[in-house]
């Protein structure tokens, strides 16, 4: 006698509907576990990429200090270097008004040009450019990104600013680009005139500037000039990230452009930036030579503590990744305009906010519980929107380069600035020349803009920071009573503040 076969003959198998229910339990825990994946690839990357950005950081501010990058005397001198005599304005820094109309060399980093190729110091036009004592005291901001100019330089032709002896470069005027740093051509083409009547917007951008002469080159003969500065063949081993090295095939021909053109006598075929896949150093054939893949790069967005002395600087370490060296040739509204590679410059509202609050006898306030607060705006009709995510930097790049409106727009007409009655008092719309970074913390979503309308689209960012510089608005409709520029660049991965001594 079997004592438990009624029992067992009771017991049942695992039903269909059990197996479904054990098979959704299973994939449940598959797919969350597959969402680790991604999320701690993301992870690592960005640790890479704050790793890689902290030791770029105290390369680049060694660099500085070691080399003495940022010697006020060193841009007049690459300067003197590029064509002697000067001719023409054959120079980056030359004005002929100096010196009791002899001519000479003025100091970029305190004077700016009204316009591109003018001279800052013939008020027969536009007046006068840009100075620093409109920035209270300060030095102008600029752009220290000798890298860009450097690799721009052969590829588009003229790059370097007048350099006629570059074989690509074109001396009609209104051809070579000037490049600057975060210009707003786009925002000035699409809006002709500001809202304040007194021109288009302050959106020129910060000057480029470099203190490396032209770098060697081909003529059209293809003959290799030696240049007039050794260091400047250098730049690409100062501004990218030391631990960069991979080796490149002396043989491979998979990274190389001509210079002085293809169909040129003499055309002479040089090294880009090399293939990031690592060849084959097993054999003596295929022994190659070090170079820098170029994935991290810097540049500072820096400025003189004292105009009147160049001993210290104030600025930031700018860091990219696969930053794009590049100049792009956009159509707006039957006008061709220049725009750097990666550099998109739109219109922003500092402290943006529905309420404005204006001190007694100004018609223009600031927005109220804004102090974190910038509205971004485009043309819809235009562009695409711009990519905003949490944690990249955004930067207040309003400037402008003509010191008659300054005065008009910034200066209240040499009175003062605007005071804010939320903020002490302070002049919050000064300077006229800035270059501000923020990080982004929340973004709203991209949507047709509630003042302006279609085509017009806009986004609300919230910074990391209070605001350094407001926009001034007008109390009754809350629009900008001039507009200011802002800076999108995904490619930007860290900005370091720093100041730097120069001995």
């Amino acid at each position: 006698m079997i004592p438990n076969a009624e029992r067992a003959g009771l017991r049942r198998g695992i039903t269909l509907t059990e197996i479904l229910i054990s098979i959704l339990i299973l994939g449940v825990g598959l797919v969350s576990l597959a969402t680790l994946f991604p999320i701690g690839l993301l992870r690592l990357r960005e640790a890479q990429r704050q790793t890689r950005s902290a030791y770029l950081y105290e390369s680049a501010a060694a660099d500085v200090a070691a080399r003495g990058l940022l010697k006020t005397g060193s841009f007049a001198y690459a300067d003197l270097l590029n064509t002697y005599p000067p001719n023409n304005f054959s120079s980056w820094y030359y004005s002929k008004n100096l010196n009791n109309g002899t001519g000479g060399y003025y100091d970029p980093l305190v004077q700016d040009r009204a316009a591109y190729n003018l001279d800052p110091f013939d008020t027969t036009s536009l007046g006068f450019g840009a100075s620093s004592p409109a920035s209270g005291g300060y030095g102008l901001p600029f752009a220290y990104d000798p890298l860009w100019r450097w690799q721009t330089d052969h590829a588009n032709g003229g790059i370097y600013l007048y350099d006629t002896n570059n074989p690509d470069y074109n001396p009609t005027p209104g051809v070579t680009p000037e490049a600057r740093f975060a210009a707003g051509d786009a925002l000035r083409t699409l809006v002709p005139a500001d809202n304040d009547g007194n021109g288009p917007p302050s959106a020129y951008g910060l000057q480029r500037l470099t203190n490396f002469n032209r770098p060697g080159y081909y003529n059209t003969a293809g003959t290799y000039i030696q240049p007039v500065m050794p260091a400047a063949n250098f730049v690409p081993n100062i501004f990218v990230s030391p631990e960069d090295v991979v080796w490149q095939e002396a043989t491979n021909t998979n990274n190389v452009y001509t210079i002085g053109g293809a169909t040129r006598p003499g055309a002479t075929y040089v090294l880009s930036p090399p293939s990031p896949v690592v060849p084959d150093l097993n054999t003596p054939s295929s022994l190659g030579q070090p170079n820098y893949d170029w994935r991290f790069s810097w540049m500072l967005t820096v400025q003189q503590n004292n105009s009147s002395n160049g001993a210290s600087f104030d600025g930031n370490i700018v860091v990219f990744e696969n930053r794009p060296f590049s100049l792009d040739q956009i159509s707006l509204n039957g006008t061709t305009v220049y725009q750097a590679g990666g550099e998109t410059v739109v219109e922003g509202v500092f402290g943006y906010s529905k309420k404005v609050f204006s001190a007694q006898g100004y018609s223009a306030g600031y927005g109220a519980g804004a102090d974190q607060t910038v509205l971004i705006r485009w043309n819809g009709s235009a562009q695409a929107d711009p990519i905003v995510k949490v944690g990249d930097f955004i930067a207040d790049v309003t400037y402008e380069r003509i010191q008659n409106t300054v005065n008009v727009r910034f200066l209240n007409n040499g009175a003062g600035g605007i005071p804010n009655p939320l903020n002490n008092g302070e002049w919050d719309n000064l300077p006229a020349q800035r270059c501000y970074w923020y990080q982004v913390q929340k973004v709203t979503p991209a949507q047709v803009d509630p003042t302006l309308l279609a085509p017009y689209r806009s986004m609300v960012v919230y910074v990391n920071r209070k605001l350094e510089a407001r926009t001034l608005l007008n109390p009754n409709t809350g629009t900008p009573v001039y507009m200011n520029a802002v800076l999108i660049c995904h490619y930007v991965v860290n900005v370091i503040p720093q100041t730097f001594f120069v001995r």
